[in-house]
Protein backbone atom coordinates (compact mmCIF):
# COMPACT_ATOMS: atom_id res chain seq x y z
CA UNK A 1 0.00 0.00 0.00
CA UNK A 2 0.90 3.71 -0.90
CA UNK A 3 1.25 6.44 0.87
CA UNK A 4 1.59 10.61 0.60
CA UNK A 5 3.93 12.55 1.99
CA UNK A 6 1.69 15.74 3.74
CA UNK A 7 4.74 17.82 3.15
CA UNK A 8 5.97 17.17 -0.34
CA UNK A 9 3.01 15.39 -1.59
CA UNK A 10 5.59 13.03 -2.95
CA UNK A 11 3.53 9.15 -2.66
CA UNK A 12 6.22 6.58 -1.48
CA UNK A 13 6.75 2.62 -1.55
CA UNK A 14 5.07 0.31 1.07
CA UNK A 15 7.41 0.45 3.84
CA UNK A 16 9.72 -2.03 4.82
CA UNK A 17 8.75 -4.33 7.68
CA UNK A 18 11.49 -4.07 10.53
CA UNK A 19 12.64 -7.44 11.53
CA UNK A 20 11.92 -8.52 14.94
CA UNK A 21 14.13 -9.31 17.72
CA UNK A 22 12.89 -13.32 16.80
CA UNK A 23 13.99 -13.09 13.15
CA UNK A 24 17.19 -11.48 13.90
CA UNK A 25 18.12 -14.21 16.19
CA UNK A 26 17.27 -16.97 14.16
CA UNK A 27 19.33 -15.22 11.56
CA UNK A 28 22.23 -15.17 13.83
CA UNK A 29 21.87 -18.90 14.95
CA UNK A 30 21.49 -19.92 11.10
CA UNK A 31 24.46 -18.29 10.33
CA UNK A 32 26.66 -19.08 12.91
CA UNK A 33 25.98 -22.96 12.30
CA UNK A 34 26.82 -22.79 8.31
CA UNK A 35 29.28 -20.52 8.25
CA UNK A 36 31.40 -22.14 11.00
CA UNK A 37 30.53 -25.92 10.03
CA UNK A 38 33.27 -27.12 9.33
CA UNK A 39 35.21 -26.99 12.01
CA UNK A 40 32.64 -27.28 14.55
CA UNK A 41 31.94 -30.62 12.49
CA UNK A 42 35.50 -31.55 13.43
CA UNK A 43 35.42 -30.99 17.19
CA UNK A 44 32.32 -32.28 17.92
CA UNK A 45 32.90 -35.46 16.36
CA UNK A 46 36.28 -36.30 17.38
CA UNK A 47 35.40 -35.11 21.29
CA UNK A 48 32.17 -37.59 20.51
CA UNK A 49 34.52 -40.91 19.58
CA UNK A 50 37.08 -39.38 22.46
CA UNK A 51 34.40 -39.84 25.06
CA UNK A 52 34.79 -44.14 24.58
CA UNK A 53 38.29 -43.63 22.72
CA UNK A 54 39.45 -46.37 25.81
CA UNK A 55 36.92 -48.74 24.53
CA UNK A 56 37.61 -48.62 21.31
CA UNK A 57 41.21 -49.20 22.20
CA UNK A 58 40.22 -52.48 24.65
CA UNK A 59 38.24 -53.45 21.69
CA UNK A 60 41.18 -53.88 19.09
CA UNK A 61 44.34 -54.29 21.16
CA UNK A 62 44.05 -57.65 23.25
CA UNK A 63 47.06 -56.74 25.58
CA UNK A 64 44.55 -54.30 27.70
CA UNK A 65 41.69 -57.15 27.69
CA UNK A 66 42.18 -59.08 31.07
CA UNK A 67 39.96 -61.31 33.19
CA UNK A 68 39.60 -61.01 36.85
CA UNK A 69 41.02 -64.18 39.22
CA UNK A 70 40.66 -63.42 42.76
CA UNK A 71 42.90 -60.73 44.23
CA UNK A 72 45.45 -58.18 42.16
CA UNK A 73 48.74 -58.71 42.85
CA UNK A 74 50.74 -56.15 44.44
CA UNK A 75 52.04 -52.67 42.47
CA UNK A 76 55.79 -54.29 42.93
CA UNK A 77 55.32 -57.37 40.98
CA UNK A 78 53.58 -55.43 38.39
CA UNK A 79 56.54 -52.70 38.05
CA UNK A 80 58.62 -55.86 38.49
CA UNK A 81 57.52 -57.17 35.27
CA UNK A 82 57.58 -54.18 33.53
CA UNK A 83 61.59 -53.49 34.26
CA UNK A 84 61.59 -57.11 33.13
CA UNK A 85 60.08 -56.65 30.18
CA UNK A 86 62.14 -53.59 29.06
CA UNK A 87 64.95 -53.64 30.78
CA UNK A 88 66.42 -50.48 29.77
CA UNK A 89 63.38 -48.58 30.45
CA UNK A 90 62.48 -45.76 32.34
CA UNK A 91 59.33 -45.72 33.93
CA UNK A 92 56.97 -42.52 34.46
CA UNK A 93 54.43 -44.59 35.69
CA UNK A 94 51.98 -47.09 36.01
CA UNK A 95 48.39 -46.81 36.20
CA UNK A 96 44.97 -48.42 36.58
CA UNK A 97 43.01 -48.16 33.89
CA UNK A 98 38.58 -48.10 33.23
CA UNK A 99 37.91 -51.15 35.16
CA UNK A 100 38.57 -54.72 36.31
CA UNK A 101 38.77 -55.71 32.82
CA UNK A 102 41.58 -53.49 31.78
CA UNK A 103 45.04 -54.30 31.81
CA UNK A 104 47.35 -52.03 34.21
CA UNK A 105 49.37 -49.54 31.69
CA UNK A 106 52.89 -48.26 32.31
CA UNK A 107 54.74 -45.42 30.48
CA UNK A 108 58.00 -46.51 29.64
CA UNK A 109 60.42 -44.88 27.66
CA UNK A 110 64.07 -47.49 26.51
CA UNK A 111 67.15 -46.13 26.82
CA UNK A 112 66.78 -44.89 22.51
CA UNK A 113 64.35 -42.56 23.48
CA UNK A 114 61.32 -44.87 22.18
CA UNK A 115 57.60 -44.37 24.42
CA UNK A 116 56.40 -47.64 25.08
CA UNK A 117 52.98 -48.46 26.95
CA UNK A 118 53.65 -51.61 28.72
CA UNK A 119 50.02 -53.55 29.77
CA UNK A 120 50.16 -55.72 32.76
CA UNK A 121 47.78 -57.73 33.75
CA UNK A 122 46.62 -56.96 37.79
CA UNK A 123 45.45 -60.13 38.66
CA UNK A 124 48.49 -62.50 37.22
CA UNK A 125 51.17 -60.03 36.94
CA UNK A 126 52.15 -60.63 33.78
CA UNK A 127 53.25 -58.15 31.16
CA UNK A 128 50.51 -59.07 28.56
CA UNK A 129 51.87 -56.90 25.62
CA UNK A 130 53.45 -54.06 24.84
CA UNK A 131 51.97 -51.05 22.34
CA UNK A 132 52.90 -47.89 20.89
CA UNK A 133 51.45 -44.55 22.07
CA UNK A 134 49.56 -43.67 19.04
CA UNK A 135 46.17 -45.20 20.41
CA UNK A 136 43.12 -45.07 19.30
CA UNK A 137 42.11 -42.67 22.80
CA UNK A 138 45.41 -39.89 22.10
CA UNK A 139 44.20 -39.14 18.09
CA UNK A 140 40.84 -38.27 18.64
CA UNK A 141 41.88 -36.82 22.53
CA UNK A 142 45.15 -34.94 20.68
CA UNK A 143 42.72 -33.78 17.34
CA UNK A 144 39.86 -33.01 19.75
CA UNK A 145 41.89 -31.31 22.50
CA UNK A 146 44.20 -28.78 19.94
CA UNK A 147 44.02 -30.25 16.36
CA UNK A 148 47.57 -31.49 16.41
CA UNK A 149 48.83 -27.85 16.16
CA UNK A 150 51.10 -26.76 19.11
CA UNK A 151 49.19 -26.17 22.29
CA UNK A 152 49.16 -22.36 22.65
CA UNK A 153 47.31 -22.27 19.08
CA UNK A 154 45.42 -25.24 18.67
CA UNK A 155 43.38 -25.19 22.69
CA UNK A 156 42.54 -21.63 22.65
CA UNK A 157 41.39 -22.22 18.91
CA UNK A 158 39.12 -24.95 19.47
CA UNK A 159 38.07 -23.81 23.53
CA UNK A 160 37.37 -20.39 22.10
CA UNK A 161 34.62 -22.64 19.99
CA UNK A 162 32.29 -22.51 23.58
CA UNK A 163 31.01 -18.96 22.49
CA UNK A 164 30.02 -20.23 19.29
CA UNK A 165 28.18 -22.90 21.02
CA UNK A 166 26.76 -20.82 23.38
CA UNK A 167 25.89 -18.46 20.49
CA UNK A 168 24.00 -21.33 18.92
CA UNK A 169 22.54 -22.34 21.94
CA UNK A 170 20.66 -18.76 23.27
CA UNK A 171 19.50 -18.20 19.73
CA UNK A 172 18.18 -21.94 18.87
CA UNK A 173 16.21 -21.31 22.50
CA UNK A 174 14.58 -18.07 21.79
CA UNK A 175 13.52 -18.58 18.59
CA UNK A 176 11.92 -21.81 19.26
CA UNK A 177 8.41 -21.86 20.91
CA UNK A 178 6.03 -24.66 22.59
CA UNK A 179 9.60 -26.42 23.55
CA UNK A 180 7.40 -29.25 24.93
CA UNK A 181 5.69 -30.09 21.41
CA UNK A 182 8.88 -29.57 19.67
CA UNK A 183 10.92 -31.86 21.86
CA UNK A 184 7.90 -34.66 20.72
CA UNK A 185 7.25 -34.11 17.40
CA UNK A 186 9.21 -35.78 14.44
CA UNK A 187 6.77 -35.54 11.11
CA UNK A 188 7.74 -38.35 9.16
CA UNK A 189 4.59 -37.61 6.82
CA UNK A 190 5.55 -34.20 5.86
CA UNK A 191 8.99 -34.96 3.38
CA UNK A 192 12.50 -35.35 4.35
CA UNK A 193 13.23 -31.47 5.16
CA UNK A 194 10.33 -31.17 7.82
CA UNK A 195 11.36 -34.42 9.75
CA UNK A 196 15.17 -33.48 9.61
CA UNK A 197 14.19 -29.96 11.14
CA UNK A 198 11.83 -31.32 13.55
CA UNK A 199 14.66 -33.96 14.61
CA UNK A 200 17.43 -30.71 14.62
CA UNK A 201 14.70 -28.86 17.32
CA UNK A 202 14.13 -31.47 19.23
CA UNK A 203 17.91 -33.02 19.54
CA UNK A 204 18.78 -29.28 20.24
CA UNK A 205 16.33 -29.06 23.01
CA UNK A 206 16.77 -32.33 24.72
CA UNK A 207 20.50 -31.75 24.72
CA UNK A 208 20.37 -27.78 26.23
CA UNK A 209 21.68 -29.60 29.85
CA UNK A 210 24.94 -30.86 27.58
CA UNK A 211 25.42 -27.82 25.71
CA UNK A 212 25.76 -26.01 28.59
CA UNK A 213 28.16 -28.67 30.15
CA UNK A 214 30.13 -28.46 27.10
CA UNK A 215 30.51 -24.92 27.27
CA UNK A 216 31.05 -24.42 30.54
CA UNK A 217 33.67 -27.25 30.98
CA UNK A 218 35.33 -25.35 27.42
CA UNK A 219 35.71 -21.93 28.50
CA UNK A 220 37.06 -23.41 31.52
CA UNK A 221 40.09 -24.98 29.73
CA UNK A 222 40.12 -21.71 28.23
CA UNK A 223 40.37 -19.80 31.52
CA UNK A 224 43.04 -22.56 32.81
CA UNK A 225 44.84 -21.75 29.53
CA UNK A 226 45.14 -18.17 30.00
CA UNK A 227 46.14 -18.69 33.85
CA UNK A 228 48.89 -20.92 32.55
CA UNK A 229 49.99 -18.52 29.59
CA UNK A 230 50.76 -15.38 32.73
CA UNK A 231 52.40 -17.78 34.61
CA UNK A 232 50.19 -19.37 36.74
CA UNK A 233 48.22 -22.42 37.52
CA UNK A 234 45.03 -23.99 38.71
CA UNK A 235 46.49 -26.85 39.56
CA UNK A 236 48.69 -26.81 43.32
CA UNK A 237 51.70 -26.91 42.78
CA UNK A 238 53.94 -30.13 43.32
CA UNK A 239 56.51 -30.00 46.19
CA UNK A 240 60.42 -30.10 44.96
CA UNK A 241 63.58 -31.46 46.27
CA UNK A 242 66.09 -28.88 47.11
CA UNK A 243 69.47 -28.82 45.76
CA UNK A 244 70.67 -29.80 49.12
CA UNK A 245 68.63 -32.86 49.57
CA UNK A 246 69.52 -33.82 45.79
CA UNK A 247 73.01 -33.33 47.05
CA UNK A 248 72.23 -35.47 49.57
CA UNK A 249 71.78 -38.77 47.80
CA UNK A 250 75.32 -38.70 46.85
CA UNK A 251 76.34 -40.14 43.15
CA UNK A 252 73.60 -42.69 43.03
CA UNK A 253 69.83 -42.62 44.33
CA UNK A 254 68.57 -45.39 45.49
CA UNK A 255 65.61 -46.74 44.00
CA UNK A 256 62.33 -48.06 46.34
CA UNK A 257 59.84 -50.58 45.37
CA UNK A 258 56.64 -49.78 43.83
CA UNK A 259 55.63 -51.40 47.02
CA UNK A 260 57.31 -49.26 49.26
CA UNK A 261 56.14 -46.61 47.67
CA UNK A 262 52.79 -47.63 48.25
CA UNK A 263 53.35 -48.75 51.95
CA UNK A 264 54.40 -45.27 52.95
CA UNK A 265 51.68 -43.57 50.76
CA UNK A 266 48.86 -45.21 52.41
CA UNK A 267 50.22 -44.96 56.00
CA UNK A 268 50.32 -41.56 55.26
CA UNK A 269 46.25 -41.41 53.62
CA UNK A 270 44.60 -44.57 54.80
CA UNK A 271 41.70 -43.47 52.78
CA UNK A 272 43.51 -43.19 49.86
CA UNK A 273 42.45 -45.81 46.90
CA UNK A 274 45.48 -45.65 44.73
CA UNK A 275 45.15 -46.10 41.03
CA UNK A 276 48.57 -44.11 40.07
CA UNK A 277 52.21 -43.90 40.40
CA UNK A 278 54.24 -41.34 39.63
CA UNK A 279 57.99 -41.49 39.21
CA UNK A 280 59.75 -37.43 39.39
CA UNK A 281 58.75 -35.97 36.49
CA UNK A 282 62.17 -34.28 36.83
CA UNK A 283 65.58 -34.62 38.88
CA UNK A 284 64.15 -32.52 41.90
CA UNK A 285 61.06 -33.89 41.56
CA UNK A 286 58.54 -36.43 44.00
CA UNK A 287 57.44 -39.63 43.80
CA UNK A 288 53.62 -38.62 43.82
CA UNK A 289 50.72 -41.52 44.40
CA UNK A 290 47.36 -40.58 43.51
CA UNK A 291 43.75 -42.00 43.94
CA UNK A 292 40.30 -41.81 44.64
CA UNK A 293 38.32 -41.02 47.94
CA UNK A 294 34.98 -41.37 47.41
CA UNK A 295 34.25 -38.41 44.94
CA UNK A 296 33.77 -39.70 41.52
CA UNK A 297 33.42 -36.37 39.43
CA UNK A 298 36.96 -35.50 40.98
CA UNK A 299 40.01 -36.37 38.94
CA UNK A 300 42.35 -39.11 40.41
CA UNK A 301 45.22 -36.43 40.98
CA UNK A 302 42.90 -34.22 43.33
CA UNK A 303 43.61 -36.43 45.93
CA UNK A 304 47.12 -37.87 46.84
CA UNK A 305 50.69 -38.34 48.78
CA UNK A 306 53.48 -36.71 47.12
CA UNK A 307 57.03 -38.66 48.70
CA UNK A 308 60.82 -37.80 49.38
CA UNK A 309 62.06 -40.66 45.88
CA UNK A 310 65.03 -41.87 48.67
CA UNK A 311 63.21 -41.60 52.18
CA UNK A 312 59.83 -42.12 51.05
CA UNK A 313 59.12 -39.56 53.93
CA UNK A 314 55.67 -37.34 53.18
CA UNK A 315 56.14 -34.18 51.75
CA UNK A 316 52.62 -33.42 51.21
CA UNK A 317 49.29 -35.05 51.48
CA UNK A 318 47.01 -33.58 49.31
CA UNK A 319 43.46 -33.77 49.96
CA UNK A 320 40.61 -32.36 47.59
CA UNK A 321 38.96 -31.18 50.36
CA UNK A 322 41.74 -28.78 50.71
CA UNK A 323 42.87 -27.74 47.63
CA UNK A 324 40.70 -24.90 47.10
CA UNK A 325 37.66 -23.94 45.26
CA UNK A 326 39.77 -23.26 41.98
CA UNK A 327 41.57 -26.28 41.74
CA UNK A 328 38.55 -28.60 42.92
CA UNK A 329 36.56 -26.92 39.82
CA UNK A 330 39.46 -27.99 37.74
CA UNK A 331 39.56 -31.28 38.69
CA UNK A 332 36.09 -31.48 37.49
CA UNK A 333 36.60 -30.66 34.36
CA UNK A 334 37.86 -33.78 32.40
CA UNK A 335 35.24 -35.97 34.06
CA UNK A 336 31.84 -33.14 33.24
CA UNK A 337 33.81 -33.19 30.02
CA UNK A 338 34.24 -36.40 28.53
CA UNK A 339 31.51 -38.01 31.28
CA UNK A 340 33.97 -40.76 32.59
CA UNK A 341 33.06 -40.17 36.67
CA UNK A 342 30.00 -42.90 36.39
CA UNK A 343 32.16 -45.37 33.93
CA UNK A 344 30.78 -46.87 31.31
CA UNK A 345 27.07 -45.94 31.40
CA UNK A 346 28.00 -42.51 32.32
CA UNK A 347 30.39 -42.24 28.79
CA UNK A 348 27.85 -43.85 26.91
CA UNK A 349 25.12 -41.45 27.26
CA UNK A 350 28.04 -38.54 26.68
CA UNK A 351 28.50 -40.87 23.51
CA UNK A 352 24.97 -40.28 22.61
CA UNK A 353 24.46 -36.67 23.44
CA UNK A 354 27.50 -35.81 21.63
CA UNK A 355 26.32 -37.75 18.53
CA UNK A 356 23.18 -35.77 18.88
CA UNK A 357 25.30 -32.33 18.86
CA UNK A 358 27.38 -33.52 16.18
CA UNK A 359 24.62 -34.57 13.97
CA UNK A 360 23.18 -30.72 15.22
CA UNK A 361 25.73 -29.87 13.18
CA UNK A 362 25.47 -31.38 9.92
CA UNK A 363 21.89 -30.98 9.97
CA UNK A 364 21.90 -27.13 10.48
CA UNK A 365 23.71 -27.06 7.58
CA UNK A 366 21.84 -29.35 5.22
CA UNK A 367 18.35 -27.28 6.44
CA UNK A 368 19.97 -24.20 5.21
CA UNK A 369 21.15 -25.74 1.72
CA UNK A 370 17.90 -26.78 1.70
CA UNK A 371 16.06 -23.35 2.43
CA UNK A 372 18.47 -21.25 0.32
CA UNK A 373 18.28 -24.03 -2.68
CA UNK A 374 21.98 -24.07 -3.19
CA UNK A 375 24.56 -26.43 -1.72
CA UNK A 376 27.57 -23.96 -2.46
CA UNK A 377 30.36 -23.74 0.13
CA UNK A 378 30.32 -20.25 1.89
CA UNK A 379 33.27 -17.83 1.57
CA UNK A 380 33.16 -18.01 6.00
CA UNK A 381 33.42 -21.64 5.09
CA UNK A 382 36.02 -21.58 2.68
CA UNK A 383 38.32 -19.31 5.30
CA UNK A 384 38.07 -21.91 7.81
CA UNK A 385 39.59 -24.52 5.51
CA UNK A 386 43.12 -23.26 6.10
CA UNK A 387 42.71 -24.20 9.48
CA UNK A 388 42.07 -27.52 8.88
CA UNK A 389 44.33 -27.95 6.34
CA UNK A 390 47.11 -26.47 9.09
CA UNK A 391 45.95 -29.22 11.35
CA UNK A 392 46.42 -32.26 8.71
CA UNK A 393 50.50 -30.14 8.15
CA UNK A 394 50.60 -30.31 11.95
CA UNK A 395 49.24 -33.94 12.65
CA UNK A 396 52.12 -34.99 10.49
CA UNK A 397 54.61 -33.70 12.83
CA UNK A 398 52.59 -34.46 16.08
CA UNK A 399 52.87 -38.07 14.55
CA UNK A 400 56.81 -37.97 13.80
CA UNK A 401 57.22 -36.50 17.57
CA UNK A 402 55.01 -40.09 18.98
CA UNK A 403 57.45 -41.92 16.88
CA UNK A 404 60.28 -41.06 18.83
CA UNK A 405 64.10 -41.50 17.54
CA UNK A 406 64.37 -44.32 14.62
CA UNK A 407 66.56 -47.33 15.77
CA UNK A 408 69.73 -48.30 14.07
CA UNK A 409 70.10 -51.32 12.39
CA UNK A 410 72.73 -52.29 14.43
CA UNK A 411 75.18 -50.65 17.40
CA UNK A 412 78.36 -51.11 18.26
CA UNK A 413 79.42 -50.92 22.00
CA UNK A 414 82.74 -49.48 23.23
CA UNK A 415 84.40 -50.32 26.31
CA UNK A 416 82.67 -49.33 29.64
CA UNK A 417 84.23 -46.45 31.35
CA UNK A 418 83.44 -46.40 35.03
CA UNK A 419 84.52 -44.10 38.23
CA UNK A 420 82.60 -45.43 41.35
CA UNK A 421 79.47 -46.64 40.71
CA UNK A 422 78.75 -44.69 37.71
CA UNK A 423 79.07 -46.71 34.47
CA UNK A 424 79.26 -45.05 30.57
CA UNK A 425 79.15 -46.80 27.32
CA UNK A 426 79.12 -45.33 24.14
CA UNK A 427 77.57 -46.68 21.38
CA UNK A 428 77.85 -46.40 17.61
CA UNK A 429 74.96 -46.62 15.25
CA UNK A 430 75.61 -48.55 12.20
CA UNK A 431 73.09 -49.06 9.33
CA UNK A 432 72.33 -51.91 7.55
CA UNK A 433 76.11 -52.28 5.62
CA UNK A 434 77.85 -51.64 9.01
CA UNK A 435 79.44 -48.60 8.14
CA UNK A 436 78.96 -45.45 11.07
CA UNK A 437 75.02 -43.78 10.38
CA UNK A 438 75.92 -40.55 11.91
CA UNK A 439 74.46 -41.37 15.44
CA UNK A 440 76.34 -41.76 18.81
CA UNK A 441 74.21 -43.38 21.91
CA UNK A 442 75.91 -42.52 25.00
CA UNK A 443 74.42 -44.46 27.72
CA UNK A 444 74.80 -44.04 31.90
CA UNK A 445 73.71 -46.39 34.87
CA UNK A 446 75.18 -46.92 38.74
CA UNK A 447 75.09 -49.70 40.38
CA UNK A 448 72.44 -49.87 43.31
CA UNK A 449 70.12 -47.38 41.46
CA UNK A 450 69.84 -44.46 39.39
CA UNK A 451 73.32 -42.02 38.38
CA UNK A 452 72.18 -38.55 40.13
CA UNK A 453 73.03 -36.92 37.34
CA UNK A 454 73.11 -32.91 37.03
CA UNK A 455 74.06 -32.64 33.41
CA UNK A 456 76.14 -34.95 30.68
CA UNK A 457 78.74 -33.20 27.87
CA UNK A 458 79.41 -35.51 24.41
CA UNK A 459 82.13 -34.75 21.84
CA UNK A 460 83.98 -35.97 19.37
CA UNK A 461 87.44 -34.87 19.26
CA UNK A 462 90.25 -34.44 16.65
CA UNK A 463 93.81 -33.96 16.86
CA UNK A 464 93.08 -30.24 15.95
CA UNK A 465 90.01 -29.77 17.97
CA UNK A 466 86.05 -30.33 18.32
CA UNK A 467 85.07 -32.43 15.60
CA UNK A 468 81.64 -30.89 14.61
CA UNK A 469 79.29 -29.45 17.89
CA UNK A 470 79.18 -31.05 21.23
CA UNK A 471 75.49 -31.80 22.72
CA UNK A 472 75.36 -31.09 26.06
CA UNK A 473 72.11 -31.92 27.77
CA UNK A 474 70.31 -32.37 31.47
CA UNK A 475 68.41 -35.97 32.14
CA UNK A 476 64.40 -34.61 31.95
CA UNK A 477 64.14 -37.10 34.53
CA UNK A 478 66.09 -39.10 36.97
CA UNK A 479 66.48 -43.05 35.88
CA UNK A 480 68.01 -46.53 36.08
CA UNK A 481 69.89 -45.96 32.61
CA UNK A 482 70.03 -42.25 31.09
CA UNK A 483 71.03 -41.63 27.64
CA UNK A 484 72.43 -39.17 25.12
CA UNK A 485 72.60 -38.63 21.33
CA UNK A 486 74.95 -37.03 19.50
CA UNK A 487 74.48 -36.38 15.29
CA UNK A 488 77.75 -36.09 13.24
CA UNK A 489 78.76 -36.06 9.74
CA UNK A 490 79.11 -39.89 8.79
CA UNK A 491 81.38 -38.50 6.02
CA UNK A 492 83.86 -36.82 8.61
CA UNK A 493 83.91 -39.63 11.26
CA UNK A 494 86.68 -40.99 10.27
CA UNK A 495 88.91 -37.69 11.33
CA UNK A 496 87.95 -38.41 15.02
CA UNK A 497 90.30 -39.47 17.12
CA UNK A 498 88.47 -39.58 20.45
CA UNK A 499 84.89 -40.01 22.15
CA UNK A 500 85.27 -37.32 25.33
CA UNK A 501 82.36 -37.26 27.95
CA UNK A 502 82.15 -34.87 30.69
CA UNK A 503 79.60 -35.72 33.68
CA UNK A 504 78.52 -33.54 36.25
CA UNK A 505 76.49 -35.10 39.19
CA UNK A 506 74.46 -33.73 41.94
CA UNK A 507 76.61 -34.49 44.48
CA UNK A 508 78.83 -31.87 43.07
CA UNK A 509 80.97 -34.31 41.75
CA UNK A 510 82.90 -34.32 38.10
CA UNK A 511 83.66 -36.95 35.61
CA UNK A 512 85.51 -37.58 32.54
CA UNK A 513 85.85 -40.54 30.21
CA UNK A 514 87.83 -40.86 26.74
CA UNK A 515 87.63 -43.66 24.44
CA UNK A 516 90.60 -43.40 21.48
CA UNK A 517 88.48 -43.87 17.72
CA UNK A 518 91.15 -44.92 15.68
CA UNK A 519 92.25 -48.40 14.64
CA UNK A 520 90.22 -51.44 15.25
CA UNK A 521 87.10 -49.21 16.02
CA UNK A 522 86.76 -47.06 12.97
CA UNK A 523 87.93 -50.53 10.74
CA UNK A 524 85.06 -52.22 13.01
CA UNK A 525 82.76 -49.08 11.32
CA UNK A 526 84.02 -50.04 7.57
CA UNK A 527 86.23 -46.58 7.52
CA UNK A 528 89.83 -46.42 6.91
CA UNK A 529 92.09 -45.05 9.75
CA UNK A 530 94.24 -42.03 8.23
CA UNK A 531 97.13 -42.86 6.73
Amino acid sequence: MSTADTDTGRVTGPRRKKKTARKRRYELHTWVGFHLALLMTLILATGTIATVSNEIDWLVQHDMRVSPEGDKVSWGEMTEAVQAAIPDGRIARIEAMEGDHFAYRADVTDSFGQRIFVHVNPWTGEVTGTTHPLTVQRFFRDLHRYLFMPNFIGLPLVCSMAFILAISLYTGLRTSRNWGTLMTRIRFNKGTRIAVGDAHKAAGLWGSWFFIVMIVTSLWYLAEFGAQAGGGQFQPERPALSAERLADFGDVVPQRSADEIVTAAQAAYPDLKITEIQYPFSPDGTLAVLGRVGNPILRDRANGVFLDPVSLEPLRVQRSSEIGWVAWLNETADPLHFGFFGGLPTKLVWFAFGVFMTGLSVSGVWLTWKRLKSSHVSKAQFATMPILVLSMAAGYFWYERLQGPERPAAELALEPRSAGAILAIPHLAQGADGRFDGQIRLVITADGGAPNLKQARLSLETDKGLLGDPIAASPRRPAQTAALRLHVDPGRFAEAKRLVTSLELYSGRRLEFHWELAGATQAALGNRPDR
